[in-house]
């Protein structure tokens, strides 16, 4: 019975990704981190008026804020590497919805190139994330600190 959980654990928590991934976490998640702050502290500009003015949601008071929670805790949950994978699935749907509500128009409208520039930041945050989910946090994290302790816990 608990070759299951174990199992489950160790694709959640585990990693054979280099240190070098914590420079990815960094990146991603303060970058999630902020924007998410930024959703609060500047709602007319990142926040609902934004969501108002750009996309076709409706509530769009709901949605900024639905966002900017998600984006601080995941942001959090990326940067110190606790529950990486789990973190990285809202993030990946987060920037999926930038790049329709706000990206596609412009590749319909002005074409691949003014597309590619004002995606970029949207393109890198999604693969970034990608990259999360498929490899894990890496060895400095508290998925790798939590996934030894449990390996030392059944030995």
């Amino acid at each position: 019975m608990t070759a299951p959980t174990s199992s489950v654990r160790t694709r959640l928590l585990g990693s054979g990704a280099p240190r070098a991934t914590i420079l990815i976490r960094l990146v991603v998640g303060g970058i999630f981190l902020f924007e998410g702050i930024q959703k609060f502290l500047y709602p007319d500009r990142l926040g609902p008026g934004r969501f108002a003015r750009e996309t076709p949601l409706p509530a769009p008071g709901f949605f900024a804020y639905l966002d900017g929670v998600f984006e601080v805790g995941c942001g959090v949950l990326l940067i110190v590497g606790l529950l990486t994978r789990l973190a990285a699935i809202p993030m990946i749907v987060n920037m999926v919805g930038a790049e329709v509500f706000t990206k596609v128009p412009v590749l319909l409208d002005e074409g691949f190139l003014a597309y590619v520039h004002e995606a970029r930041a949207e393109l890198g945050q999604l693969f970034g994330s990608v990259f999360l989910l498929i490899v894990g946090a890496g060895p400095i994290s508290l998925d790798a600190a939590l996934s030894r302790s449990r390996h030392h816990d059944r030995e």
